[in-house]
């Protein structure tokens, strides 16, 4: 098994302490190679001992943990990121498609982090496009943007233009408006992964296989079944036991 050379950034001393306890005591393979008070200290460390993972809190003085990608021309370690409170950071962590741990840290759930790192050693550099689409969501909340996995890397698309999301077994199909076209993206994720973010911003579950963007529903269908049509020109049913909540939020 591959050492894993870690490094932590937190600003306070008993969380720091505790994840590097659990890191050395009970994490076979791992290394704590070097800890950090804040961002400045972190970029340091960093490019002193080349860690493989770098375990970095999201609310620290001064500058956030979202600002360590601009000392970086690339980011060639895995983060993680930790966090106590802030569901605003949570939602920008998930929107950009990065791994993140709540605190205080439970060792079951950092050992599932370090096992995904292991099983994701495919993927050698971390975008920094997706460390800016984070600090851009944490920002600025009216105009976010998510991270959706390609085959060359991460597509970042704003959530306003997203026309609708279809599920298909393990994978969801995500339809896009672009000035002169409708882009169609598949996605190796299936639906649930994305349908709590997508709801928060606004986005209707019509189906169990369909969650759409109502800015783009064309046409209401009425009738014992409904149907919505949608600017791409879909058609799509609206669920039985969804049908009244659907209408009262479409009309």
């Amino acid at each position: 098994m591959q050492k894993i050379r870690a490094v932590i950034i937190d600003d306070e001393d008993n969380p720091r302490e505790l994840l590097e306890s659990l890191l050395s005591k009970f994490c076979e393979g791992v290394e704590v190679v070097a800890v950090a008070a804040n961002v400045q200290q972190g970029v340091a460390a960093i490019q002193k001992h080349q860690p493989n993972m770098v375990f970095l809190d999201v609310e620290m003085p001064k500058e956030s943990g979202f600002n360590l990608y601009k000392y970086f021309d690339k980011i060639d370690f895995s983060v993680v990121f930790t966090t106590a409170y802030s569901q605003y950071a949570i939602k920008a962590i998930k929107l950009a498609a990065l791994d993140y741990l709540m605190k205080p840290i439970d060792l079951d759930e950092l050992q599932v982090a370090l096992d995904r790192y292991r099983t994701q050693q495919s993927e050698k550099t971390v975008s920094i496009g997706r460390h800016q689409v984070a600090h851009n969501n944490m920002q600025n909340g009216t105009k976010q943007r998510i991270a959706l996995p390609c085959t060359d890397g991460y597509l970042f698309v704003n959530m306003e233009d997203i026309v609708r999301c279809q599920s298909d077994k393990s994978y969801t199909l995500f339809v896009i408006n672009r000035p002169n076209k409708m882009e169609e993206m598949w996605v190796s994720k299936n639906l649930g992964e994305y349908t709590e973010l997508l709801e928060e911003v606004g986005f209707k579950r019509i189906h169990r296989s369909h969650l759409i963007n109502p800015s783009f529903v064309e046409k209401l269908i009425r009738g014992r079944s409904p149907q919505v049509v949608m600017k791409d020109g879909v058609t799509i049913n609206v669920s039985t036991g969804r049908k009244d909540d659907i209408l009262n939020e479409l009309l």
